[in-house]
Order: structure tokens, then C-alpha cells, then sequence
């Protein structure tokens, strides 16, 4: 997050920013990418903007100021970039007094696809390529923000289209929310038919139904005291989890699933995260009052969980 409070006269151009991890992050990356396209011109630029502010994290700060003052060395022709096309100049300062950090973004994107046309192209493709990090949920940030006539249309046949990881999938149909998109968009998860509505999404774990949260919280309570970091991994997980299954016959399933059901999902989801973490076996039926009988439906959701976290599908 990036925001700044309004700039002083009697303090220069710079303002009084907060730059918090993510906002360090994206620009990270982004000063990465223009490197590796050898695009100085606009490396410098972003540089003489990010250079304006103060923040916290000193050590990046001195490395921007580092390759700022490097390429103005090996690219003399750039000096003249800083002062007649700057990224951000008084003008802005001016208009960005007490910002928000999307309205911020919204703006470095508007000003990005005037630079390259096919920016928002390549910021799509990006989702075709290995791993899913940190950096495809960067792209899906800029995605729900850029202005664009098509680009809601481009999502939605993006996802209906690509084979996709289904966390990624869940993100684009949390982008197209995001977007004002609404309706209903039809795709394929392994050998499952899925439809969903795009004004139902849930935009984050909070607002999922509280019967797809209650096997985790079975685990939180069982847990949480004896083995505090066995609790924690398994809510992340099951968080993961959800988003995945979002929209199937096994979303649905376990939206209407008793207690009994629940219990068989969180003896799964505490065996696999003690795999996981290496941990010692727990008598995880005794702990969740599970029978012998309901050994099947335990192994089962085992296979769901772990199948759906690395995208295939459990059936």
C-alpha cells in the first residue's frame, strides 16, 4: 500500500508516504521486468518517482537509489528523462494529496498502457506462466483496476477458455467481481462442468458460508492449544482449499454437510497438514469421533483436499 498524506512546501517535492510490503513488492517486480525488457528510459522514470518518497524499508530504498544513479551514469542521455517526462511530477503531487493506494495503481496503469499498447496483453498472458506466486496475484490486482472497453469480456473468456489452476481461477472470478462483471460464466474443472454467478463470488474467506468454514475451526479448537502451529497451517490450507472447490459439486456437497460430515473433513485436513509439518501421528478419529465405518468418507476427503490444492480434481 502506498499512501501519501500530502507533500510540504517547506519540505521540497517530498511527500510523507507509508510504502507497506506489497506496495514494495509490486515495484520490485516491476522495476525487474523493465530491466529484463532493457526499458531504461521508463526504469528511470519509475525510479525518480519511487525516490521522491520516504519509507521504511531503508535497505531497498538505497538499493533504487543505487541502480537510479548507475543508469543515469551508463545512459547519460537519461538525465533529461527525470525532468520533462517524469512519472509523477508537481502537478501530481498536487492531485494525489490523500490518495488511496488502488486509485494510486489505477493511475500508474493508466499511465503504463499509454506507453505500451499491449501492456494489458502481456499482463493477461502472464497468468499462462509457471508458478503460481505472489506475482500472478499482483497481475490480478492491476487486472480488476486498468480501464479498459474490452478487457471484462477478455477475462471472462479467459477463464472459460484456459486451463487454469483452480486458486487462479477463483482469483480471475474474484477480479471480474472486482470489475462490476455480473452473470454467470461456464468452465471446466478436471472432468466437472462448473457454472457460477459473478455477483455471488466471494471476494474473500470471510465471506464464504460458514458451513464450508467449520472444518477448520474443528481443527482450530481441537488444536489450538496443544499444537498451535498444526492449527494455524490448517486454516491456511482449508482457506486455499475452499477456493478451489468454489462452485463444484463438492462446494455445494459440503455447503449442506452435518456434522458428521464436517468431522470426517477435519480429521483429513489435521492428518494432511501433520504430513505436511512432519509431525507425529495424532488419533485424529478418536480426537474428531469418527468410527471405523466412516474410514472410507475419511480417506476420500483426504484425496479432495490434496487433489484440489494442486488442481485436479478428486473424483
Amino acid at each position: 500500500m502506498l499512501i501519501i498524506k500530502g507533500a510540504n512546501k517547506n519540505e521540497g517535492n517530498k511527500a510523507n508516504v507509508v510504502l507497506f510490503p506489497k506496495t514494495y513488492d509490486y515495484y520490485q517486480l516491476e522495476l525487474t521486468r523493465l530491466l529484463e525488457a532493457e526499458r531504461y528510459k521508463e526504469a528511470v522514470q519509475l525510479l525518480s518517482f519511487l525516490l521522491q518518497f520516504e519509507g521504511e524499508h531503508r535497505e531497498i530504498r538505497e538499493e533504487w537509489d543505487s541502480l537510479y544513479h548507475w543508469l543515469l551514469q551508463a545512459f547519460p542521455d537519461l538525465k533529461d528523462v527525470t525532468e520533462a517526462s517524469s512519472i509523477h511530477t508537481e502537478q501530481d503531487e498536487e492531485e494525489e494529496k490523500d490518495i488511496s493506494e488502488p486509485e494510486l495503481l489505477k493511475q500508474q496503469l493508466a499511465k503504463k498502457q499509454l506507453l505500451d499498447e499491449a501492456y494489458i496483453e502481456r499482463l493477461l498472458q502472464s497468468l499462462k506462466e509457471p508458478p503460481i506466486d505472489e506475482r500472478k496475484w499482483m497481475v490480478l490486482e492491476q487486472l480488476a483496476l486498468a480501464e479498459s472497453d474490452t478487457l471484462t469480456d477478455d477475462l471472462v473468456h479467459f477463464l472459460e477458455t484456459e486451463k487454469l489452476h483452480p486458486l487462479l481461477r477463483f482469483g480471475l472470478l474474484t477480479t471480474l467481481r472486482k470489475r462490476g462483471a455480473e452473470g454467470t460464466v461456464t468452465y471446466w474443472q478436471g472432468k466437472e462442468q462448473i457454472v457460477v454467478r459473478l455477483e455471488e463470488t466471494p471476494l474473500d474467506y470471510t465471506a464464504f458460508p460458514s458451513s464450508l468454514k467449520a472444518p477448520a475451526e474443528l481443527v482450530y479448537e481441537a488444536m489450538s492449544v496443544r499444537d498451535p502451529s498444526l492449527a494455524y497451517f490448517a486454516q491456511e490450507m482449508w482457506q486455499q482449499f475452499v477456493k478451489a472447490i468454489y462452485g463444484s459439486e463438492l462446494y455445494v456437497h459440503m455447503n449442506e454437510a452435518d456434522m458428521q460430515a464436517t468431522a470426517v473433513f477435519a480429521a483429513a485436513l489435521h492428518t494432511l497438514v501433520s504430513k505436511m509439518l512432519q509431525l507425529e501421528d495424532e488419533d485424529v478419529f478418536r480426537i474428531y469421533g469418527l468410527t471405523a465405518d466412516q474410514r472410507m468418507e475419511f480417506e476420500r476427503a483426504m484425496l479432495r483436499i490434496s487433489s484440489a490444492m494442486i488442481g485436479e480434481s478428486g473424483d
